[in-house]
Parts: structure tokens; sequence; C-alpha cells
């Protein structure tokens, strides 16, 4: 059943009038207010009439037509797999809406993503919880709907950190950045051949793009260390080369 609230003000400006007599058009009642909500159940075209007098002249009326378009709602839905949680995987969000053309999903994590249309949304959380995901789907009238469900997650903390990369292409490969889940604090640095320091990161989504204050740096390896701490109290520290590659 589609379900619209029309909010109906000023369809005539009245003053000094005491009784208002609206028709929907949809075979409903008579409202007497002066500004009344009304539900539609279908879609469709509805003439609405709207008849006016004032009791204290001599009972003058007057009287307006006007139509109105109603329009369906969407209705979102979705479902998630793995069912029950894998450890490290992406959780795949299985769009099964209806009557809508584009989509806003709300992942719990403060990520969130648009489509513009229902194919699966793969995305991958970086902590072991329950995350309140939702989905609003949206037709071309802008009539909205939204779903919303708890998905769990298991993740096995861990990270790493690529041997080599290429900036200046395109790909994954032309931002080099740690790898892991479940991170909560972390200190990167990365220096060159002279024990100068040219990148710092604090986070796995900020990652290095081979150049120092603005300049591309010269092909080579370039030595990094790295502490980090997980979500379940552990902490690691790790060294190692990158190899920067033009």
């Amino acid at each position: 059943m589609v379900v619209l609230l029309i909010m109906l003000f000023s369809i005539i400006r009245l003053l000094g009038v005491s009784s208002f007599f609206w028709d929907f058009g949809d075979g409903s009642p008579v409202s007497t207010d002066m500004y009344p909500t009304h539900l539609y159940t279908d879609t469709g075209t509805y003439t609405i009439h709207l008849l006016a007098i004032d009791n204290g002249s001599c009972n003058v009326r007057d009287s307006t037509v006007q139509s109105i378009q109603v329009h369906g709602s969407p209705m979102a839905a979705f479902s998630t797999t793995p069912q029950p949680p894998e450890y490290n995987t992406p959780t795949v969000f299985h769009n099964s809406s209806t009557d809508a053309s584009h989509y806003t999903w709300y992942f719990g994590d403060n990520d969130s993503t648009d489509t513009q249309s229902a194919e699966n949304v793969k995305h991958q959380y970086q902590f072991t919880g329950t995350f309140n995901a939702c989905l609003v789907a949206y037709n071309q009238y802008g009539c909205a709907d939204t779903a919303c469900q708890d998905v769990e997650t298991l993740i096995n903390p861990l990270l790493d950190v690529p041997n080599a990369f290429t900036p200046g292409r395109f790909g994954e490969n032309s931002i080099i950045s740690v790898k892991g889940f479940g991170i909560i604090s972390m200190n990167w640095k990365i220096y060159n051949r002279y024990g100068q320091l040219v990148f710092q990161s604090n986070t796995p989504y900020q990652g290095w793009d081979g150049t120092y204050n603005g300049v591309p740096q010269p092909i080579g390896v370039y030595a990094y260390t790295l502490e980090a701490a997980f979500d379940d109290g552990t902490k690691t520290t790790k060294r190692g080369d990158i190899t920067l590659i033009r």
C-alpha cells in the first residue's frame, strides 16, 4: 500500500472565514479543519475542492479547486552475508529494495556510500562488534524509505606494510599505506637514505604519495618505523623498507 502525507496549506487565502469544507477527491469524509492533513493510500491524480463560508457576512461563499499528483513510495530492504560473520571478511550488503532509483548506505561506523543501482555493496569493518547499518532508498520523485539492521563483525587484529609502490601512476599502488584490522592508534614514519623524515601518519587512511613538501622523491629504498595499538589491547612495533619505483 502506498502511503503519502499531503499538507494542504494556503490553497486559498481567506480573511474572516469561519467555516471550511475540504473534499480531497478520494471518497474520504469532508474535513472542516482550516489546515488539514490528509493521508492518501493510493497513487494517482486527485482533485481537491475547498469551500469557504464567512458565517459573519450573510454566509458569503467562495471556492477553489486544485489537482495534485500522489506518487508511490519506495520500500528499502537488504540482507547481509556471510552469516555468521567470518574473521577479517568484508560484509556484503544485498539490496532487495523495490521502486527505488538510487540509494545511500550508512554502515554504522561513520562510513557511507551512494549508489545509483541496486547492486550489492561490500564494506570492510575494522573492528569486532555490532554495527547498526541503514539503507535509505529514494525514488525518482524524491520519496524515501529507510531500513536498518544490526550487522555483526569479527576482526582479528593485524597489520602489514607493502614493500614497494609506484607513485605518480593510477591504481592502488600509487599510494602506500598501512594495511590492517583493529588498529586504534599508530605512528608511522618514513625516512630517506639520509635519515630525513619525509612522511608521517597516525592513521591507516592516510598514505604516502611519494612526495616531500610537494616535491616528488627519487627512486630508491626508504626505511620506516611503525608503532601500533589494537582494539584488543595489544601493541606491536615494526621496521622495514619500502622501494619507491617510477
